[in-house]
């Protein structure tokens, strides 16, 4: 009798010992100012649970419950928001330099708009590089574009695209390009996005030499977005439209720091490359830019 009171007394002074510990109010202070952001929250939340182990598991219930509380806050957000609500953006401008079938220096202005529904989302990009020396327009290349995705799955999706492009200097007064496709969301985490995309085409081209052409395509494109830190972001964009009378391919590479507020600075380099351009006119052409961007 005494040596089972000895051990259920033994078992009682282990539990109370390995039993977690209330999270420290410093602690708990700063796991409350990073909530709103996950990347920060992650780290925040690391740095605690290795400082704090007899609170780690306090600590990740906190974490949990900071998670779950902003999914049903975005579902609601997305659920009552109307057509007009729930944009969001960003405005850029600053310099560029381009080679290929022009080199020179000029201004580089663009724009972006974004929201995302429950099963939608939206993007709308639009930029324009500028130049006139002497009287004379040397460099002028304007492109809008517009996706659309509807989720069938958290990775699966489908998608519609619009874009109208208008660069004399390559050799076209404009394209427009329309699509459909599937597209997958191959890592999806929250530092790491990585999408691919597929799907057929149809383009329409008036080149500067009079010709004119419609063709049917297919596209292909990938996405990737790479959270470096909290202040920095890496992006790939790529998109490849072939036909049976050219290839196109485009390339955009940002390497995005948040300066502070909402202001941001962005370097970039763009490619593009015609695999049968019109008589006269260079296959490739590269763009670098400098901006600062605002969002809002």
């Amino acid at each position: 009798m005494i040596k089972m009171k000895f051990f259920v007394g033994a078992l009682l002074a282990l539990a109370s010992t390995t039993q977690a510990a209330p999270i420290p109010d410093a602690v708990a202070a700063m796991l409350d100012a990073a909530a709103g952001d996950p990347t920060q929250l992650k780290i925040v939340a690391d740095i605690a649970k290795k400082t704090n182990p007899q609170s780690a598991a306090e600590i990740e219930t906190k974490v949990t419950g900071f998670a779950a509380a902003q999914a049903n806050a975005r579902e609601e957000k997305l659920t009552s928001q109307g057509f007009f609500d729930g944009w969001s953006g960003s405005g850029e401008a600053g310099g560029f330099i381009s080679s290929g079938n022009t080199n020179n220096k000029g201004i580089a202005i663009g724009a972006n708009l974004a929201k995302e529904t429950r099963v939608w989302k939206h993007a709308i990009r639009s930029f324009v590089d500028f130049q006139r020396q002497d009287g004379v327009t040397t460099r002028e290349r304007y492109f809008a574009g517009y996706e659309g995705n509807y989720n069938i799955t958290p990775n699966f999706y489908a998608l519609a695209t619009l874009s109208y492009e208008k660069d004399r200097f390559s050799g076209f007064n404009s394209r427009f390009s329309e699509s459909i496709g599937l597209g997958y969301k191959v890592i999806n985490t929250p530092n790491i996005k990585l999408a691919v995309e597929g799907g057929p085409a149809l383009r329409q081209t008036r080149y500067t030499s009079g010709f004119n052409d419609s063709a049917f395509a297919a596209r292909g494109a990938g996405n990737l977005s790479w959270t470096i830190s909290p202040a920095l972001t890496f992006t790939e964009n790529a998109t490849t439209f072939y036909d049976s009378f050219n290839t196109s391919v485009q390339s955009i590479t940002a390497l995005t720091a948040k300066l502070g507020g909402a202001l941001s600075a962005r370097a970039s380099f763009q490619y593009n490359n015609e695999s049968n351009p019109p008589p006269g006119r260079k296959n490739s052409d590269t763009t670098s830019r400098v901006t600062l961007v605002y969002s809002y």
